[in-house]
C-alpha cells in the first residue's frame, strides 16, 4: 500500500496505553491512530481494580524514595489529579482518605522524624504524629501498643484510585476528542513486521499498518521488543502480589517503612475501593513463571524472555546473597501454603493492627496482579523503577511504569512528545502546561 493506514498503533488497552491514546488525541497533531487490546474490554489485566494496589503514589509515605524521586512522583500524581478532577464525568475514579506511613520501634521512628525534616518543604500537609496523634486518625493501629510509634500522615488526600475506571475515562475522552482514534478489542497481536513505510501488525483480525508502534503490554512488551531485536540484555522476572481481606478497621491507607534491601512493596492496609466493608492487607510477593497472573498460556512467553543463563543466574546469586531478601522470599513462599498462610501473615500484619487475629483474615482469591521486574544480565542487577525501551526507529516498549500506574499520564506525555517528533507532527506543550 502507498501509505500506512494509521500514523500510530498502540498495543495494550490498560491504563498506560489508554493514557497514551488520550494524550496523543488531545495534545498532538496526529490525525489517525489505533489501539489494539486482546481482551474483550479495556483494563482487563493489571489495570483492573482487583489486580493492583489501588494507590495513587505521591512520594510522601513511600520511604524508599529519595527527595528527587519523590518530587518527580508528586508532579506526575498532581497532573493526574488535575486531569481527572477537572472532568465532570470522572466520578468514582479518585477517592480521598487519610494516609500514613507507620514507624514501629526506635529505629523506624527516628528515621521518620529525620525524613519529615527533609521532606516537609515538598509536602507541607505531611504531619509527624506520635502515638496519640496516630490514635486520632487510626484508632485500631495505635491501640494496645507498648512499642514506640511515629507516623508521617496526610489527613485527607487523593490517594485511592480505580485504574480500571481511569482507563475507561481516558479512552472515552480520547474517542470523544478525536474521530481518528479506533479501538479494536478482542484483537490479539501475533507479530510486528518492519516495512519500508513503517510497520505491519499481524493480528487475529487481519493486518494493521502504522508508521509508529507503541507497545504498552506490561510483561509482554519485552517479548515484542526482543522479537524486533531490542532488549536482549534483559530477562523478565515476574513478581506476583497477593492480598488478604478482613473486615475494615482502617480509615485510610496505612503503609509500613520500606526496607532498603527489598525492591518489593512494603506491607500495607487500606480500604478496598470495590468493597469498602473490607480492607486489603498485603501484598505478599512470589516469583511466578507467568507473564500474566494465573494464565498458564503465558508460560511459554515467560520462558522465552527469562533466558536462564550465566548472567541471569549471577543476578539471582547476588540477590540471594542478602540475608534479608532470603528471609523475605522464604516467608512469602510459606504464605502460599493454605494451612500456614493465615497464621503467618496475621503475625506480620500485627505490625499495623496489633489486635488482628488469624480468624479475621480471608485469603483474597483472584486478587493481586503481576509486576514484571527486569534483570540486566550484563550488569548482574535488578532494574529498579521504570523499565522502558526506546528504539529511535518508530518503536517504543513500555514494560513497567514506576511507581505503578501513577506515572501513566506523565509517561504518556513523554512518549507523545517523542512520537510527534518522529512523525513530524505538532506536540502542544503549552496546552499540556495550561491544562495539567
Amino acid at each position: 500500500m502507498a501509505h500506512p493506514a494509521y500514523q500510530v498503533a498502540i498495543i495494550g488497552g490498560g491504563v498506560s496505553g489508554a493514557a497514551l491514546a488520550y494524550v496523543l488525541t488531545r495534545y498532538t497533531g496526529i490525525s489517525s491512530l489505533v489501539l489494539v487490546e486482546k481482551s474483550h474490554h479495556p483494563a482487563a489485566i493489571n489495570s483492573a481494580a482487583s489486580q493492583n494496589s489501588q494507590t495513587l503514589h505521591y512520594g510522601d509515605i513511600e520511604t524508599n524514595y529519595s527527595l528527587k524521586k519523590a518530587a518527580e512522583v508528586k508532579h506526575a500524581a498532581d497532573m493526574l489529579v488535575r486531569c481527572v478532577t477537572a472532568a465532570a464525568a470522572a466520578e468514582g475514579i479518585l477517592r480521598r482518605m487519610p494516609k500514613m506511613v507507620l514507624g514501629v520501634g526506635e529505629a523506624e521512628c527516628a528515621a521518620l522524624r529525620e525524613r519529615h525534616g527533609r521532606f516537609q518543604a515538598l509536602y507541607p500537609d505531611l504531619h509527624l504524629l506520635d502515638q496519640a496523634g496516630i490514635a486520632e486518625v487510626e484508632p485500631d493501629v495505635a491501640g494496645g501498643r507498648r512499642e514506640e510509634l511515629a507516623a508521617l500522615a496526610s489527613p485527607d488526600s487523593w490517594c485511592a484510585v480505580d485504574f480500571g475506571r481511569l482507563t475507561r475515562f481516558f479512552l472515552q475522552r480520547a474517542q470523544a476528542q478525536h474521530g481518528g482514534l479506533k479501538v479494536h478489542l478482542s484483537c490479539r497481536v501475533r507479530d510486528i513486521v518492519r516495512t519500508a513505510e513503517g510497520y505491519v501488525l499481524q493480528t487475529s483480525r487481519g493486518a494493521l499498518h502504522a508508521r509508529f508502534v507503541a507497545v504498552c503490554a506490561g510483561a509482554h512488551s519485552l517479548g515484542f521488543a526482543q522479537n524486533m531485536g531490542y532488549g536482549w540484555q534483559y530477562s523478565i522476572l515476574p513478581v506476583a502480589g497477593s492480598f488478604f481481606h478482613a473486615r475494615c478497621r482502617v480509615r485510610g491507607k496505612v503503609y509500613t517503612v520500606q526496607s532498603e534491601h527489598l525492591p518489593f512493596a512494603a506491607l500495607h492496609a487500606d480500604p478496598d475501593i470495590e468493597h469498602r466493608q473490607w480492607m486489603r492487607l498485603g501484598p505478599t510477593a512470589l516469583l511466578v513463571p507467568f507473564l500474566e497472573r494465573r494464565r498458564w498460556s503465558s508460560v511459554p512467553g515467560f520462558l522465552r524472555t527469562m533466558r536462564l543463563d550465566a548472567g541471569t543466574l549471577g543476578t539471582f546469586t547476588g540477590i540471594l546473597g542478602v540475608a534479608e531478601i532470603r528471609r523475605y522470599m522464604a516467608r512469602n513462599l510459606l504464605y502460599e501454603i493454605p494451612l500456614l498462610r493465615a497464621a503467618l501473615f496475621a503475625q506480620a500484619a500485627r505490625k499495623i493492627l496489633p489486635a488482628l487475629r488469624m480468624a479475621d483474615l480471608r485469603y483474597a482469591r483472584g486478587v493481586g496482579g503481576l509486576r514484571p521486574q527486569l534483570i540486566d544480565r550484563a550488569q548482574h542487577r535488578l532494574v529498579l523503577g521504570e523499565a522502558a525501551i526506546d528504539s529511535d526507529e518508530g518503536l517504543l516498549f513500555n514494560i513497567t511504569p514506576s511507581p505503578g500506574a501513577t506515572m501513566c499520564l506523565a509517561n504518556a506525555i513523554r512518549d507523545a512528545s517523542k512520537i510527534a517528533g518522529f512523525l513530524g507532527c505538532v506536540f502542544n506543550g503549552e496546552k499540556v502546561n495550561e491544562t495539567l
